[in-house]
């Protein structure tokens, strides 16, 4: 955008908004600037999904805040407002929504939901017919964002 790489306008805006920041998937060989965390997919080929569960796994938050890397026009408002929606009515997962789509790259995840993950049912869990948001099938809280 305007000469500006996306993944340096995500990190202007996302470092006055939290503690941590982690790339999942990030390529090695691309610097980043000091204190962003990177990891690895512990599933690779799961896409998004892979990410989410890795970032998880070492986030030291108990909710985490995913986006897609490929969003240029990020609203640090929004994030915001998605946060206190999130702090106001605690979910598993709060889910934003454009119109009635759910866009489950710009939404927050609570870390505690995800305990009892086994390292095998993420990767039962999606098929080459499921869809993204597919196997969450049972036992969690979604609140869609107002």
């Amino acid at each position: 955008m305007d000469g500006v790489p996306i993944i340096n306008r995500t990190l202007t805006l996302l470092e006055p908004l939290f503690r941590e920041i982690i790339l999942a998937g990030w390529p090695g060989e691309s610097p980043l600037p000091p204190g962003v965390i990177t990891v690895d997919d512990n599933f690779p080929g799961l896409g998004p999904l892979g990410g989410i569960e890795a970032a998880m796994k070492v986030s030291s938050s108990p909710v985490i805040f995913v986006l897609g890397g490929d969003m240029p026009w990020l609203s640090g408002e929004l994030i915001e407002s998605q946060a206190r929606d999130f702090a106001r009515e605690p979910a598993d997962i709060l889910v934003a929504r454009i119109g009635e789509l759910a866009e489950p790259l710009h939404s927050l995840y609570s870390r505690p939901f995800t305990a009892g993950w086994r390292d095998t049912s993420v990767q039962e869990a999606v098929q080459p017919s499921s869809t993204f948001t597919g196997w969450f099938i049972q036992d969690i809280t979604i609140c869609p964002a107002p």
